[in-house]
């Protein structure tokens, strides 16, 4: 469990990233984000399914 946790709070309490976002880590890791993943259909994509899930658990729970 510790390892799978170990990017997570590195990017969390690392000094060198502090006031940086948006980037994709792996082992601790900076990485290049897949193709597919930096496309702007895919971001497209992603983002609209967001907001339909939020819509509807928010949608839900005002009920």
């Amino acid at each position: 469990m510790q390892q799978g946790a170990a990017t997570s709070i590195y990017c969390a309490v690392s000094p060198e990233l502090e006031g940086l976002g948006g980037m994709y880590f792996n082992n601790c890791c900076r990485c290049l984000p897949s193709q597919q993943a930096q496309r702007e259909e895919t971001a497209a994509a992603l983002w609209e399914l967001s907001e339909k899930l939020i819509q509807e658990r928010v949608g839900s729970q005002s009920k």
